[in-house]
């Protein structure tokens, strides 16, 4: 403990689907038999989102004592400017590579597979022991604590229960009818969950949704020791696959098996995907009871919504961003 400040770290994961490089080394491993879900271009896309996301921790998150980004052997085009633009403390930003969070289980990599990396984050050796995990399309919308996240040393799992049961018959089912017909099934978020409350020994789940989450480290470091034939199977997939769980849900699973957990009912969250509402996003921004926000798919809505949406982003967020980030939509204004 700082003061009265708990140390917390947040780790983020990003890719650049535009690399050459990256979709070269992808394009190796895809097969026609994939799930197309699994290897949309969306999946791998990057836009301006991971400034928006490091930029909304500098201004609502200013106690956070790391930001971990985690690639695959890239690097967001100015991220180093937070630093040489004095947004932010030298050590304050740490690049984590997949070698680095694969140490140890390196035949698994290249991957290509959110999950396997998610299930990997326990693994950053300088992580501390409390920290919040995001997506680059995440972000703080208002002012955040670590009393927002971790309380007398417990997780504050936001969502509601559910049943296992129609959704693992579901499952079950599709299964049934791929082995028969061939067709690859897609991997579905319930699912995941399900399965991670499963594994954790529960005949329900603690539903989620898209948001930032807080993580105790030791919790699946401590389990994944305990069965590792559970993370060799899980990291096995190089793209998602019905069969993996969840690895947050798995996260929070356990800590509420012991009895690490304070459950809380799911809050709203500024939220934005193609077709969406605009307008409703923009005034949700101004709500400063809304803690969190979400810009999914950016790269796939039309060319207008996305210049408002990025104008407005960068508006909120400007002494926070580094200049070239907000020089580029000075450009897209006057053009």
């Amino acid at each position: 403990m700082m003061g009265n400040i708990l140390p917390i770290d947040v780790v983020i994961t990003w890719v650049d689907g535009q690399d050459i490089h990256l979709k070269q080394k992808r394009q190796q491993y895809m097969s026609q038999q994939m799930a197309q879900d699994a290897v949309s271009l969306t999946r791998f896309a990057s836009n301006n989102e991971i400034y928006f996301c490091i930029a909304s921790i500098l201004k609502y998150m200013p106690d956070a004592r790391t930001i971990y980004l985690v690639t695959d052997q890239q690097k967001p085009q100015w991220i180093d400017e937070f630093v040489r633009q004095g947004l932010c403390d030298a050590n304050k930003i740490k690049i984590i590579d997949h070698s680095q969070l694969f140490k140890g289980y390196e035949t698994y990599l290249p991957t290509f597979n959110s999950l396997s990396i998610e299930t990997m984050l326990w693994n950053i050796s300088e992580l501390g022991n409390h920290f919040v995990y995001m997506n680059d399309d995440f972000f703080f919308n208002a002012p955040f604590s670590h009393l927002d996240c971790f309380e007398q040393d417990k997780v504050m799992i936001y969502g509601h229960w559910k049943s296992n049961g129609m959704t693992k018959l579901k499952y079950l089912f599709r299964k049934f009818l791929s082995h028969w017909t061939g067709k690859q099934l897609q991997p579905k978020f319930t699912v995941a969950q399900v399965l991670s409350a499963e594994i954790a020994g529960l005949n329900k789940y603690y539903a989620l949704h898209h948001r930032p989450h807080s993580i105790k480290k030791n919790i699946l470091q401590e389990y994944f020791v305990k069965h590792p034939d559970v993370l060799k199977h899980q990291i096995g997939f190089k793209f998602r696959h019905i069969d993996q769980f969840l690895p947050v849900g798995l996260a929070n699973h356990l800590s509420i098996k012991k009895q690490q957990a304070i459950l809380k009912p799911d809050v709203d969250v500024a939220y934005i995907k193609p077709e969406g509402d605009t307008g409703k996003f923009i005034e949700a921004l101004k709500n400063t009871a809304i803690q969190y926000g979400c810009i999914q798919s950016l790269d796939m809505m039309n060319e207008v919504d996305q210049v408002l949406i990025c104008e407005v982003m960068v508006d909120k967020f400007k002494d926070f961003l580094p200049d070239q980030i907000k020089n580029q939509m000075n450009m897209i204004q006057v053009g």
